[in-house]
């Protein structure tokens, strides 16, 4: 059935590697039980050089599970102090990704290892930065003394060790507050030989690109290469492998998307199968190399493993939408029947699922491609990834490709890598493999994937540019998705009044406080008489209906917010003015409702005409950016937006999400400038001065941008 028996076989090519070399062993890691502890023993066995690049780290999770302390340390932070403790020569070299605030909530904020008490010399720890505004370093390796080396979709992390059974009741399966958490299944490689050279040297170059710093070559020993037995079982000696990477554009690195174009190359050269697991499935070129295989009459089976839908809200509104338009797209160029698609079921599981987190494309037992990378725009050209390759060159090579194969799609079947293969040989096909071994509602089995888009989801969802995004994209380009041509000019002229109304309050500050202004209008008694009113019983309530009221009535939401930052600082006055806000906000979206449209247009005419088609455009988005930077008043935007088709829930999730930003930095101000005219000193001025540069600086600039997109608008 597969390649391995054909005898015009089409020979892998080196063809879109960064390097191609020889690995002395190789071995497929199949989830968390066996990545840990084989992670723990290539450093335990680590000699001179161990350099570890990561997109997540957790100092506090378990290697070893059961944790049994007295036979092997179990936490990361153990594990690396042990191993430079028993390895004096060691250095351990560790390089996370800097990563997003998004993910603040989810992180350790200052692993153990970081922290002084547990700080050791030879324990080099840097967080890389070094990529564009919204990207990632995404690469995930351990390399050993240029001599071993793991790479795959693994971090060092909580939430990422399973076993394989992923039973819906593992008691093990918790993360390092306790908490339990649902299946987890990814993959990785562990090579020895020639190949982690290259690797090493790829590691060195990341090190020094987000440190500055130089490493030289690990010096080499007759030792023999650290290899994990207990764990990882070695199925192919003397494998080629190619290295694959992407890097964004940035500063002097040039793009590179090696992955991307080996990935296309190995689907277009597939004949009989295409074997995808992967986390996300959203790359318009890859989706665009399946189809054209798709429509070919005899081209390759192709079967997708994909979740059942991300973990959180966030991504189910936007990565899943732009997957669901894929594959919609490849189920409409299946004109022949040889798409299948699916996620992993465990009996007794629902509603939860296993998090399905590897990245894995194999192409006719000829290519096993596996590492870091996402089938997505992202990780096609804008995130730092790192892939393997083992090329099937010889019939050994693809028999072990064909046996990794088959125990992936045993572990998600139930069965056993030999009934795989016994069902291939008797029916033909991977698919009709499939078929036969799989039983719904067993132990283990693979399910259908259905794809249900909602339309007024998928309206509101712009396309993968924003949310996927391929590349970095200039200010400019991200101002044309948001704001129309036609709106530039009113926004610009908003911008540069924002940024003088903020230095006009710093210069009446200044006054009050310097020039003999400040003792005729004596500051200090108005500010004691807000202080009162502020301290009143009551006080609090009568300045957030005052709020709500002035609002309603048509009163600028800037100085209402600067107010509530003034009497009751910070964090206080946002949340005041945040609640005034939003109140003011969904009122006047119902009685915008109440009014309806032919009633706000004989009010108003054209002008609420044109922001009602732009809020009924794409919903949410569209009232998250008129929130940032608003077309229109505030009171005039609540009320047309009840009166448009707009749905109420998109108008409460834009205006929560969109009337934090501003909110916040305008409180912020306002108490900073008022402990500078309270608390004089350089540092109360310094950090004025600073508030003041960066908002005038955020106004100017968007000012001057939107002039420039004008002008380009207008010469074309």
């Amino acid at each position: 059935m597969t390649t391995t028996d054909t005898n015009d076989e089409v020979a892998p090519t080196d063809e879109g590697f960064w390097r191609t070399g020889r690995a002395d062993r190789l071995g497929l890691v199949i989830d968390g039980e066996h990545w840990f502890p084989a992670f723990a023993e290539m450093l335990a066995q680590a000699r001179h050089q161990a350099i570890i690049l990561c997109w997540d780290i957790d100092s506090r999770v378990e290697m070893h599970r059961p944790c049994e302390a007295d036979q092997a340390p179990c936490h990361l932070t153990a594990v690396l102090h042990h191993a430079l403790k028993d390895n004096p020569g060691l250095t351990i070299h560790l390089l996370p990704w800097d990563f997003a605030m998004i993910y603040a909530f989810e992180r350790e904020w200052l692993p153990l290892f970081s922290r002084p008490m547990a700080r050791h010399p030879r324990l080099k720890v840097h967080y890389d930065g070094e990529h564009p505004m919204g990207a990632s370093q995404h690469q995930k390796m351990l390399v050993i003394d240029d001599r071993a080396a793991l790479i795959g979709g693994f971090d060092p992390s909580k939430w990422r060790w399973d076993r394989r059974a992923h039973a819906a009741d593992e008691s093990l399966r918790r993360d390092p507050d306790g908490q339990p958490y649902p299946p987890f299944h990814d993959l990785a490689f562990a090579v020895t030989g020639p190949i982690c050279r290259d690797l090493g040297e790829l590691t060195r170059a990341r090190w020094q690109r987000a440190t500055g710093e130089h490493l030289d070559p690990p010096s080499q020993t007759d030792h023999p290469a650290p290899w994990p037995a207990e764990h990882v079982a070695v199925v192919l000696d003397n494998a080629r492998v190619g290295i694959a990477r992407t890097l964004p554009a940035w500063r002097d690195q040039t793009e590179v998307r090696e992955i991307e174009t080996r990935l296309c190359r190995l689907i277009g050269e597939a004949r009989d199968c295409i074997y995808i697991e992967n986390q996300y499935f959203t790359s318009h070129r890859i989706g665009e190399a399946l189809i054209a295989r798709l429509e070919e009459e005899s081209g390759p089976e192709v079967i997708l493993l994909l979740p059942r839908e991300k973990d959180g809200w966030l991504e189910r509104v936007t990565m899943d939408v732009l997957r669901a338009r894929l594959i919609e797209r490849l189920r409409a160029a299946d004109r022949h029947g040889r798409l299948r698609i699916y996620y992993p079921a465990v009996a007794g599981l629902e509603p939860a699922m296993v998090s399905l987190h590897s990245k894995l494309v194999i192409g006719d037992d000829h290519e096993i491609n596996l590492g870091s990378a996402n089938t997505s725009n992202r990780s096609m050209g804008f995130d730092s990834e790192l892939n393997l390759a083992v090329l099937g060159d010889r019939e050994e090579s693809r028999a072990a490709i064909a046996a990794m194969r088959r125990e992936l799609l045993a572990e998600h079947l139930g069965t056993t890598p030999s009934a795989v293969a016994a069902a291939e040989d008797e029916h033909g096909s991977v698919a009709a493999a499939i078929d036969a071994l799989n039983r719904p509602g067993s132990e283990r089995w693979l399910e259908p994937l259905t794809i249900t888009l909602d339309p007024e989801i998928d309206r509101q969802v712009p396309d993968a540019a924003v949310i996927d995004p391929e590349r970095a994209r200039p200010p400019e380009e991200l101002i044309d998705m948001f704001i129309e041509k036609k709106s530039r000019g009113p926004v610009r002229r908003k911008a540069a009044a924002f940024a003088l109304l903020i230095a006009l309050f710093v210069v009446i500050a200044a006054m009050l406080k310097f020039t003999p202004l400040g003792e005729a209008l004596a500051p200090g008694e108005l500010i004691d008489r807000l202080a009162d009113l502020r301290d009143a019983p009551g006080g609090t309530w009568a300045f957030l209906g005052l709020a709500v009221i002035g609002l309603l009535l048509g009163v600028p939401a800037t100085p209402v917010v600067v107010a509530a930052g003034l009497l009751f600082g910070a964090w206080a006055g946002f949340g005041l003015a945040y609640g005034a806000l939003v109140t003011t906000a969904l009122t006047g979206f119902l009685v915008g409702q109440f009014l309806g449209a032919e009633a706000l247009r004989r009010l108003a005419g054209k002008r609420l005409d044109r922001l009602s088609r732009t809020l009924a455009r794409r919903g949410i988005l569209t009232v998250f950016s008129l929130r940032l930077v608003p077309l229109a008043p505030f009171a005039v935007v609540n009320l047309v937006a009840g009166a448009s088709r707009i749905r109420f829930r998109d108008f409460l999730i834009g205006s929560l999400a969109g009337l934090v930003p501003g909110t916040v930095a305008l409180t912020i101000f306002s108490d900073q400038l008022l402990r500078t005219l309270l608390e004089p000193s350089p540092a109360t001025i310094g950090v004025l001065v600073l508030i003041t540069a960066v908002f005038i600086g955020i106004g100017w600039g968007l000012s001057r941008w939107l002039a420039l997109r004008e002008q380009a608008s207008g010469a074309s």
